[in-house]
């Protein structure tokens, strides 16, 4: 276990040495501006009307008719209003990094032969899954994650664990786009499938700092980008050793 944190850190940090060169740079910026326009846009004009409607909707009326009983109620509106709020704020967070999540996945190729020919030019990849696949298993995938936010729906409301219930899937997502695109562009499909299960110990301690990297505010936009860098320097160290 020792072993594969200190390969981790080298992972990351491999990947904060190329994210910070004018290539990967340029690349980054992309998803950055189209992501934030596009959801500040977004909840600037509906944001303050969606909290209403679901504060008005969840809202419980006790009718408390006892002055000195009436703390209950604002107690129990300070919890929904709280709520709603963290919910949509990592509602946002979330939105933002599912758009760049798909971004990412069409500027895959481009950070993985950068890469490759940066430091791995001795190894070679032969990737045999077609363009078609690829977006037909991502669409699968965003369908699967669709299903599972809905039948979630009512958990997310609450009090202080319905967040939880919204990083959960998210999360699955995360590591799921982010490690088929940046595997598939370095190995044979089936090559892939035995090294998502021998490495899965390894894969996972290098995708859940990331995935908590994600969650912070702005960094949320550049992480996805970086994650690809630093599952490319894991996945082409795993075939260098292999």
């Amino acid at each position: 276990m020792g072993n594969i944190i200190i390969q981790t850190k080298q992972h990351l940090q491999n990947a904060k040495n190329d994210f910070f060169t004018p290539f990967m740079l340029k690349l980054a910026i992309l998803p950055l501006v189209i992501s934030l326009l596009f959801w500040a846009i977004i909840f600037y004009f509906f944001g303050d009307n969606l909290f209403l409607e679901l504060y008005d909707f969840i809202r419980p009326d006790l009718a408390i008719e006892t002055s000195w009983l009436s703390w209950i109620q604002s107690i129990l509106d300070f919890i929904i209003k709280a709520t709603l709020f963290i919910v949509l704020f990592v509602s946002f967070l979330v939105l933002s990094l599912l758009s760049n999540l798909i971004i990412c996945s069409f500027l895959t190729p481009l950070v993985v032969n950068f890469i490759h020919k940066r430091h791995y030019q001795n190894i070679q990849i032969a990737p045999d899954t077609s363009l078609f696949s690829s977006i037909l298993s991502l669409v699968w995938i965003y369908l699967v994650y669709g299903f599972f936010l809905l039948i979630l729906i009512p958990f997310y409301f609450i009090p202080f664990v319905g967040t939880l219930f919204v990083l959960l899937p998210n999360y699955w997502l995360f590591s799921k786009t982010l490690s088929q695109d940046v595997g598939e562009n370095i190995f044979k499909k089936t090559e892939f499938k035995t090294i998502k299960k021998t490495y899965k110990t390894s894969i996972r301690s290098l995708i859940l700092p990331l995935y908590g990297l994600s969650l912070i505010p702005f960094l949320n936009f550049f992480i996805p980008f970086f994650a690809l860098a630093a599952l490319t320097h894991l996945f082409f160290t795993i075939k260098q050793g292999d």
